[in-house]
């Protein structure tokens, strides 16, 4: 066992704290612990201590898309630049998912996503899809999640067929919501939602595209308990941005995604928030931006243990970030703010209790 001492401790994705470390145990944080208890209880435990620190949860991707990789060694290279960005969760699709299934990154939980697409759907891809399912169904090390392109284009007996094989084996679901922008027919709407819930299909899923879904489709996802999943490309205009955040205002679910991006933008997206908020305080993260990489995305990882949050019986899987080098504080107890974070910032990646070589 070892204590981890930083300055400040993002504690259950709620608030700073100061005076607080971690007591880690294997790969596993065991306890919260005061600073001032330390000396008394555990004077004979190593200690390392990060005076200038922020201790972050580690982040996570939830959809990378690797298919302008030409080869096994791009993806593998691509997988590492997010490990160096503070990513220890990644969830990854490509075509050529079986030859990415044989990439081997320790400090990685990694689920892979095995797509179909209602336009060209075989039946021999449901049964290459099962074959593979069953193949690693007694690998717990192995966790896959669906994704379904053009939705509205699979047959009837397709889609009720795939929604009973994914709830017989309890696998997350996302859906591309592309193929949904045109329709506005509040009767439509009603009547897909519907179907695709009475066959357990919707509820509970991440779609894809819910920006561009108008007010009803909206609605209706928070109703469902959809997550709603955003890339960093769509949030390339304030227009998006605000929806967005309207989103988070609403309490809907968001997560936040890469797909086909080569750099990780979380901290570029953090910093134009908080230049476009107008009501300022000193609530950290008072958009819950964070949980949009953290703990919104736990289902995905059920296979592994826990790390969207620091909190006691959690992974120790965390970020530390310098902020003394870009944040000026005139009163050293002062919390910073989240938009110090920064990839020049992060200087330490931690996962499953032991540190990554940057």
């Amino acid at each position: 066992m070892f204590i981890v001492s930083p300055k400040w401790i993002y504690l259950n994705n709620t608030r700073l704290e100061i005076d607080k470390s971690i007591l880690i145990d294997g790969p596993i944080i065991k306890e919260i612990l005061k600073n001032e208890t330390i000396e008394k209880k555990y004077k004979g435990i190593s200690r390392i201590e990060y005076p200038n620190h922020v201790l972050m949860p580690t982040f996570t991707e939830s959809y990378l898309n690797s298919n302008n990789c030409l080869n096994k060694i791009e993806v593998e290279t691509k997988m590492k630049s997010l490990l160096k960005n503070g990513v220890t969760r990644l969830c990854i699709h490509g075509k050529n998912y079986k030859d990415i299934m044989s990439i081997d990154i320790s400090q990685l939980d990694i689920v892979h996503i095995i797509e179909l697409d209602g336009k060209t759907i075989q039946q021999t891809d449901i049964k290459e899809m099962t074959d593979v399912l069953d193949f690693y169904k007694s690998d717990s090390s192995k966790q896959f999640c669906i994704s379904l392109n053009n939705i509205i284009d699979f047959d009837r007996d397709i889609i009720i067929k795939l929604s009973s094989i994914l709830n017989e084996i309890d696998i997350n679901l996302h859906i591309k919501g592309g193929c949904l922008q045109n329709i506005a027919d509040k009767k439509r709407i009603n009547d897909l939602i519907t179907f695709w819930s009475e066959i357990n299909l919707f509820n509970n899923s991440y779609l894809h595209g819910a920006l561009s879904l108008n007010d009803y489709w909206k609605t209706n996802i928070k109703k469902s308990n959809v997550t709603a999943v955003v890339s960093y490309m769509e949030l390339s205009t304030i227009d998006n941005i605000m929806k967005f955040l309207h989103l988070l205002e609403k309490k809907t679910k968001c997560v936040l995604i890469t797909k086909t991006l080569n750099s990780y933008d979380l901290y570029q997206i953090i910093k134009i928030i908080e230049k476009l908020d107008i009501n300022q305080n000193n609530i950290f993260d008072k958009n819950k931006i964070i949980n949009c990489v953290t703990e919104n995305t736990s289902n995905l990882f059920s296979n592994f243990i826990s790390s969207g949050s620091i909190k006691r019986g959690n992974k120790a899987s965390f970020n530390l970030f310098d902020i003394s080098s870009n944040q000026l504080l005139k009163n050293k107890n002062c919390n910073p703010k989240l938009s110090v974070l920064d990839k020049q910032s992060l200087t330490h990646v931690w996962s499953a209790g032991e540190q990554y070589k940057m």
